[in-house]
């Protein structure tokens, strides 16, 4: 017995000791964690090819390739960019250079030509080794139905240095000898035919473009005189035996190659000679069977009166390679005063009460009203142009294979004034008879986008308004009713925006071209041919609280619904466990049958081989990176394929919890709670609180280490012994500052009950909409130690007027109808913007706030944050603000994360665990030292 307690004793010692060997995270160690960036395989399921990076770029990855047959598994250093060949017997793939490489090479400042550059690679799958590999690589692009070759741009080499005595040796020599060839590709960038049967080369200098087809052994290429200097021509290349062949010489720019499916038909823009770039007018020109027709000319065959073709936009061909699409526009004739220098023309925008388009967002989107322009078809085998679409409408839909009779068009500029206030945002739609080019109006205010049937006949759509799914048919322009009187809504019942609730979702369409489309939690089909009501192919969904929803795998079409063994696929969200699962269903019987099932995972990242019956899949929670597995039967258990995050086992982590509790208002909500490795309900945990609407679904959704973007880091917290609270929040419209207080204090309050919480330790973070109510609750209680705020809305009076500078949309109708939900305008609900705003509660703030907003914000104007930290210096109210330069919303660069990392977590360990201030807290950080003194440094105590 005493042995046995000895025993007990010893491995009670043993484990304790062996976790407390496990280290907190350090801000220095996110560079450690890496993430899939690309998962590729072969046709038949055999290959796998997986890329692997690290989530800060500050480091080196590898390219995982996996034989499913044989199971080998080789991984190549920082490959990435895997193409598989369509016989599967070859990966190609790119190899960086090693990260400390370039960093140094920058860090000397090397010269751009001369720092390492990408090397190709070949893997022979067969073989299970490399055939063969080519430095100094820009990029490859190999046919994707065809074997045998691939195309590379290579930089211009690097010449040798030369021994300055080898030099005058050779200045010496006798100048009758024969001079060397010149080989340009020491001077200029080039490409390479690569034949993979016999490693055989073939350069291509004064490359401008190429175009690849899908299948076939025929591809097309322009080349150029330089930058400026002109165009060379348009050649075909014949792969088999290399042979090139001018197709179009002399002109002064070739444009925009497009290529039909085999390679036997090619179109592209050409214009001649001009002495000024920006007045080159280009004409569009069609080959095939060594024949070469001009489409349009300048002179406007087949083209719109006084319209011009576009070269702002590629051609390209339909599917079956009988249409061949172009774009064109009106000709514009600007008014330009000439005889002014540049330094007198006045910059100056023009705002105008009747613009469509407001000056910002008409700036912001300068590019493509710049480039707008409008979809017409060409018919080689009837020699005639159909033109789709004009001013009237500013987009064509067209089906996946652009070969449809009826096709839809809309515009939304009856409604592009009132976008500023309204919400969803609506277009008229018109049936287009592709055949005549034909436009009749068949959905007028419509805010769902419809999605075209596989049938050609039909659409469906959803409508806000009533709330229901609805088809058009596209030959008689009739609309029907698919969902009214089902007993079930189509609609998010737990919309809490002003404005009309959206749809639960679209299936997708059946290899039947039956549609597909969600209620909460079933799945619902109906043959728009026929005159049937809606089937509900799902019965167990709402009844055991679960959310049944199809997988849409196909990249080329992913409005098709995708099935395994002939079974459609559908994965099921448990609403009570917050997990999910696969399951195949027989469309016949209704019979669901399990592939995947969990108790505590997420599954996503699902991907088909095209020719297999097998499913890539990924799995995660809290503690669990999503790796990569392979499912191929019922029979076999999953295979993990990927396990790149071993180092996590050598830090302390946490474990992730539902919590449920009631708010002040009586609606019963839930969170999650994060709590520390070792947890021990008896200690006493400081708390940090982050929110977003609602996250309690995220439950097993796994975080990485990595600094920051504009939130807390889960892991890290709790690596570092903090507890984490996420609540979620209901909202009432006018009131989204106290539906935040009635949601979020309630709950921090239940959870201060559980007795693991040091009340007196308790902060609070939130960004964007999450920073606007964190803003908000230090002024209506002082029950948070610490707070910080990442891009607040401190004034929602100022900000109602402002600019989503992004986008150069008008704020107004986030406050009317989304997001910030207020319903009214400013001047019917001004109480209720004040009543909202932080700002006229700053005289009530006892908690310490840092800011983070940056100056290039293109969501929540720059100013807002200003405003804030202006008001609370001015009533002496502790506040710092963190202002990164020429970063957007959240930070995208790496150093200014883990800036805002180290700062953030400073702040709260000095309020939460007594630990010594940052320097910069408090003497701050004078313009004169910045960038050459961070002010990390800790004060002594």
């Amino acid at each position: 017995m005493l042995k046995q307690i000895f025993c007990l004793v010893f491995l009670f010692s043993f484990t304790a000791n062996f976790a407390q060997q496990k280290e907190p995270l350090s801000h220095e160690d996110y560079d450690l964690w890496k993430h899939i960036d690309q998962v590729k395989t072969s046709k038949d399921g055999e290959i796998i090819a997986t890329t692997v990076s690290t989530t800060t770029n500050r480091g080196d990855g590898y390219l995982k390739i996996f034989n499913t047959k044989t199971g080998n598994a080789s991984d190549f250093h920082n490959g990435y960019n895997a193409t598989v060949s369509v016989d599967g017997n070859y990966i190609f793939f790119l190899r960086k250079p090693d990260y400390q490489v370039t960093r140094q090479e920058k860090k000397d400042e090397v010269k751009k030509d001369e720092q390492s550059r990408d090397a190709f690679f070949i893997y022979d799958v067969r073989n299970n080794s490399i055939y063969d590999s080519i430095p100094g690589v820009k990029s490859y692009e190999v046919p994707k139905e065809e074997s045998g070759w691939v195309v590379i741009e290579k930089f211009k080499e690097t010449r040798p240095k030369e021994d300055s005595a080898a030099v005058k040796a050779e200045q010496s020599a006798d100048t009758t000898a024969v001079q060397k060839k010149k080989n340009p590709a020491f001077d200029e960038d080039y490409a390479l035919v690569y034949h993979l049967q016999n490693k055989k080369r073939d350069s291509i200098f004064k490359l401008k473009a190429y175009q690849l087809p899908e299948e076939g052994e025929t591809f097309y290429f322009s080349t150029t005189k330089g930058e400026k200097k002109g165009d060379i021509g348009i050649y075909q290349y014949n792969v088999r035996n290399s042979e090139r062949k001018a197709i179009d010489t002399g002109r002064f720019a070739y444009e925009q190659l497009a290529v039909d499916n085999k390679g036997s038909q090619l179109a592209y823009l050409s214009a001649r000679d001009s002495t000024e770039n920006d007045s080159l007018k280009y004409e569009l020109f069609y080959f095939k069977e060594e024949k070469l027709a001009q489409v349009t000319d300048t002179l406007g065959k087949n083209l719109n009166e006084d319209w011009e073709l576009s070269n702002a936009q590629a051609p390209y061909f339909s599917e079956n390679g009988e249409r061949l699409y172009f774009y064109s526009r009106p000709e514009r004739n600007f008014d330009v005063d000439t005889t002014l220098l540049k330094e007198e023309v006045p910059e100056v925008d023009v705002w105008n009460y009747q613009d469509k388009l407001i000056q910002p967002e008409q700036k912001a989107k300068l590019k493509e009203l710049s480039n707008r322009a409008y979809l017409s078809f060409y018919s080689p085998e009837k020699n005639d142009v159909i033109s789709l679409h004009d001013e009237t409408l500013e987009y064509v839909i067209l089906d996946d294979d652009a070969e449809q009779q009826y096709v839809l068009g809309y515009t939304s500029s009856p409604y592009d004034v009132s976008r500023s206030w309204e919400y969803p945002w609506s277009s008229d739609y018109y049936i287009i008879d592709t055949q005549t080019g034909n436009k009749s109006l068949a959905l007028e205010g419509a805010s769902g986008t419809p999605y075209l049937a596989p049938n050609g006949t039909h659409a469906v759509y959803f409508d806000i308004k009533t709330g229901n799914w609805w088809s058009l048919d596209l030959t008689s322009n009739e609309t029907k009713n698919l969902t009214q009187g089902l007993g079930v809504a189509f609609f998010d019942e737990e919309n809490d925006v002003p404005a009309d609730p959206g749809a639960y979702g679209f299936g997708g369409f059946t290899e039947n071209k039956e549609v597909l489309f969600f209620d909460q939690f079933d799945i619902w089909k109906v043959d728009l041919a026929k005159a049937a009501a809606p089937e509900k192919i799902t019965s167990a969904g709402r009844e055991n609280n679960v959310q049944f929803r199809t997988l849409r795998l196909d990249s080329e079409d992913r409005n098709k619904a995708s099935y395994l063994n002939n079974r459609l696929l559908v994965t099921a969200f448990d609403k009570n466990a917050k997990s999910s699962s696969l399951f195949t269903l027989n469309m016949r019987n209704g019979k669901l049958q399990p592939l995947i099932e969990t108790e505590d995972m997420i599954l996503s990242g699902f991907h088909k081989p095209e020719d297999a019956e097998m499913l890539l899949y990924r799995k995660q929670n809290f503690r669990n990176y999503p790796d990569l597995f392979l499912y191929r039967s019922k029979r076999d258990a999953s295979q993990r394929i990927t396990n790149v995050n071993k180092q996590q086992e050598d830090f302390k982590w946490g474990t992730a919890e539902l919590f449920s509790w009631t708010s002040y208002d009586s609606i019963p909500l839930q969170g999650l709670v994060y709590k520390p490795d070792n947890f021990d309900p008896d200690k006493k945990y400081p708390l940090i609180t982050y929110f977003y609407e609602k996250r309690s679904d995220n439950l097993h959704s796994y975080s990485s280490p990595q600094p920051s973007a504009s939130i807390v880091n889960m892991p890290y917290l709790v690596s570092n012994d903090y507890v984490v609270f996420v609540p979620d929040i209901v909202y009432k419209e006018g009131k989204p500052g106290e539906s935040a207080y009635n949601s979020i204090v309630a709950g921090v309050e239940a959870l201060e009950e559980e007795g693991f919480i040091d009340s007196e330790n308790m902060g609070i973070q939130g960004q964007s909409w999450g920073g606007y109510q964190v803003a908000h609750l230090i002024t209506v209680t002082n029950k948070f130690k610490a707070a910080m705020a990442g891009a607040p809305v401190a004034n929602m009076t100022s900000a109602y007027g402002g600019i989503r500078w992004q986008t150069g949309i008008s704020r107004a109708f986030q406050y009317e109808k989304t997001q910030s939900r207020i319903g009214k305008n400013l001047w019917d609900g001004l109480d209720l913007y004040m009543e909202n705003s932080p700002l006229f509660g700053i005289p009530n703030i006892e908690t310490p706030l840092l800011m983070m907003h940056n100056d290039a914000d293109g969501a929540v104007p720059y100013y807002q944050g200003i405003e804030m930290f202006m008001g609370m210096r001015r009533l002496n109210k502790p506040v710092w603000l963190l202002v990164y330069n020429d970063e957007g919303h959240n930070l995208t660069k790496v150093k200014n994360k883990q800036d805002l990392s180290i700062r953030m977590m400073q702040f709260f360990n000095y309020y939460l665990k007594g630990e010594p201030a940052p320097v910069w807290m408090t003497e701050g950080v004078p313009a004169v030292m910045k960038g050459k003194d961070l002010q990390y440094d800790l004060e002594e105590k």
